[in-house]
Protein backbone atom coordinates (compact mmCIF):
# COMPACT_ATOMS: atom_id res chain seq x y z
CA UNK A 1 0.00 0.00 0.00
CA UNK A 2 1.62 3.61 -1.07
CA UNK A 3 2.33 5.95 1.71
CA UNK A 4 0.71 9.36 0.92
CA UNK A 5 3.01 12.45 -0.06
CA UNK A 6 2.26 13.97 3.37
CA UNK A 7 2.83 10.71 5.60
CA UNK A 8 5.88 10.09 3.49
CA UNK A 9 7.05 13.58 4.53
CA UNK A 10 6.03 13.09 7.76
CA UNK A 11 8.21 9.74 8.37
CA UNK A 12 10.90 11.31 6.88
CA UNK A 13 11.12 14.29 9.28
CA UNK A 14 10.85 11.93 12.02
CA UNK A 15 13.41 8.82 10.90
CA UNK A 16 16.49 10.79 8.58
CA UNK A 17 18.44 13.44 9.98
CA UNK A 18 19.02 14.68 7.16
CA UNK A 19 16.11 15.27 5.45
CA UNK A 20 14.80 16.90 8.87
CA UNK A 21 17.66 19.81 8.69
CA UNK A 22 16.69 20.37 5.27
CA UNK A 23 12.79 20.81 5.65
CA UNK A 24 13.36 23.09 8.70
CA UNK A 25 15.84 25.23 6.63
CA UNK A 26 12.95 25.02 3.96
CA UNK A 27 10.48 25.72 6.08
CA UNK A 28 12.66 28.87 7.78
CA UNK A 29 12.92 30.35 4.28
CA UNK A 30 9.51 30.50 3.32
CA UNK A 31 8.38 31.89 6.51
CA UNK A 32 10.76 34.87 5.86
CA UNK A 33 9.48 34.62 1.89
CA UNK A 34 6.30 35.09 3.12
CA UNK A 35 7.27 38.43 5.31
CA UNK A 36 8.92 39.86 2.53
CA UNK A 37 5.58 38.98 0.19
CA UNK A 38 3.35 40.90 2.56
CA UNK A 39 5.56 44.18 2.00
CA UNK A 40 3.91 46.87 -0.33
CA UNK A 41 7.19 47.89 -1.50
CA UNK A 42 10.51 46.07 -1.51
CA UNK A 43 13.98 47.81 -1.57
CA UNK A 44 16.33 46.38 -3.95
CA UNK A 45 18.05 44.54 -1.04
CA UNK A 46 15.05 43.17 -0.54
CA UNK A 47 14.36 41.95 -3.99
CA UNK A 48 17.62 40.38 -4.16
CA UNK A 49 16.96 38.76 -0.59
CA UNK A 50 13.91 37.06 -2.17
CA UNK A 51 15.19 36.01 -5.25
CA UNK A 52 18.33 34.29 -3.33
CA UNK A 53 15.40 32.94 -0.76
CA UNK A 54 13.78 30.89 -3.81
CA UNK A 55 16.88 29.52 -4.64
CA UNK A 56 17.67 28.27 -1.59
CA UNK A 57 14.56 26.90 -1.06
CA UNK A 58 14.65 25.10 -4.45
CA UNK A 59 18.34 23.41 -4.12
CA UNK A 60 16.54 22.07 -0.53
CA UNK A 61 13.84 20.58 -2.22
CA UNK A 62 15.79 19.34 -4.85
CA UNK A 63 17.59 17.30 -2.37
CA UNK A 64 14.78 16.03 -0.32
CA UNK A 65 13.12 14.99 -3.07
CA UNK A 66 16.45 12.90 -3.90
CA UNK A 67 16.41 11.62 -0.49
CA UNK A 68 12.41 10.81 -1.02
CA UNK A 69 13.35 9.08 -3.75
CA UNK A 70 15.76 6.51 -1.98
CA UNK A 71 13.77 5.80 1.00
CA UNK A 72 12.67 2.91 0.96
CA UNK A 73 8.84 3.12 3.01
CA UNK A 74 9.18 -1.09 3.48
CA UNK A 75 12.14 -0.68 6.15
CA UNK A 76 10.75 -0.57 9.61
CA UNK A 77 10.55 2.90 12.09
CA UNK A 78 14.10 3.58 13.58
CA UNK A 79 16.04 1.95 10.77
CA UNK A 80 15.57 4.31 7.97
CA UNK A 81 19.36 5.56 6.45
CA UNK A 82 20.26 8.91 8.23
Amino acid sequence: MPQSHENLIERLVRENDEYRRLYEKHRGFEEKLQKLSARHFLSDEEKLEAIILKKHKLVLKDRMAEIARGFDPMRPAGRAGN
